[in-house]
């Protein structure tokens, strides 16, 4: 079933809107027992604004939607890749190559009565089995394995997934030529600095596990950002397109933004109440 057929069986039924059956079709939380050290090649995420109260319908309570500015909007992405998995925990691994595709939502997650700017998980497809199994039975967002092809010529980075349940599938084509810290028209950030610091300086990624009416919050440890936007692109995302015609989004596109040679550190993470305090 193409995501298209999805939508078209599923736009008028009531299924459509319950937001659990939703998400526990695209991917569930748990804990992940462990830290994982990776270096990512090369990201490119591909972002929209929507107002908030659209976005509200696609998280669940105990989140905030994070608000861009005084905008009245929030943000949702995607984010293509492609990265090495070099560590568990302290024990290195020969460097693991995955192509990834990941849909978020730009949110702040309680924790022991702070709130911590996150981003909130819908979905993540991996193209490496190893990764997959283990990603999808250890770690805090359970993985999706599915295929894919990865085009990277220095010229042109090309990525497209095919993923088993065809509402995920993805396909995206940035011109690295490009590449600027010249801000486009479409943004509503002041310039690149703004912009890395709404997208990427964040605190971690977050879950929720619907069955046990619990969080879960991911640290992240992130580096330097040196980011740039990508002017030129093509892509599409059957997920995204369903989100933003069967929730009536309304999104505005932003910017696309694009990173490279990065080391992060993925934190261990365990599920808990929104209500605990220690």
């Amino acid at each position: 079933m193409t995501g298209k057929n999805f939508m078209d069986i599923y736009m008028n039924q009531d299924l459509v809107m319950d937001i659990r059956m939703l998400h526990e079709r695209l991917g569930k939380v748990f804990h992940q027992p462990l830290d994982v050290s990776s270096f990512t090649n090369k990201r490119l995420t591909i972002n929209y604004r929507s107002p908030l109260e659209r976005l509200r319908q696609l998280v669940p309570a105990p989140l905030q939607v994070e608000e861009i500015g005084a905008t009245g909007m929030g943000m949702i992405s995607q984010c293509v890749c492609d990265f090495h998995v070099t560590k568990f925990g302290r024990l290195p691994i020969p460097w693991t190559h995955t192509n990834e595709m990941l849909c978020r939502i730009s949110v702040k997650v309680p924790k022991q009565g702070e709130w911590y700017r996150a981003y909130y998980t819908l979905r993540s497809d991996s193209s490496s089995r190893l990764l997959g199994f283990l990603g999808g039975h250890f770690s805090h967002f359970r993985k999706a394995i599915s295929r894919f092809t990865l085009r990277d010529d220095g010229e042109v980075y090309d990525l497209t997934c095919r993923a088993r349940d065809a509402l995920c599938n993805g396909f995206f084509r940035g011109y690295l030529k490009s590449l600027s810290k010249t801000k486009p028209v479409s943004t509503c950030f002041a310039d690149i600095e703004e912009a890395t610091q709404f997208v990427f300086q964040l605190d971690g990624s977050c879950g929720y596990h619907f069955g046990q009416h619990k969080l879960s919050f991911q640290r992240i440890q992130y580096p330097a950002w040196d980011l740039q936007f990508c002017h030129q692109a093509d892509y599409d995302f059957s997920l995204l397109n369903y989100l933003f015609a069967a929730y009536d989004l309304q999104p505005e596109f932003d910017c696309v933004l694009f990173m490279e040679q990065v080391p992060q550190v993925w934190g261990s993470s365990w599920l808990y109440r929104a209500d605990e305090v220690g």
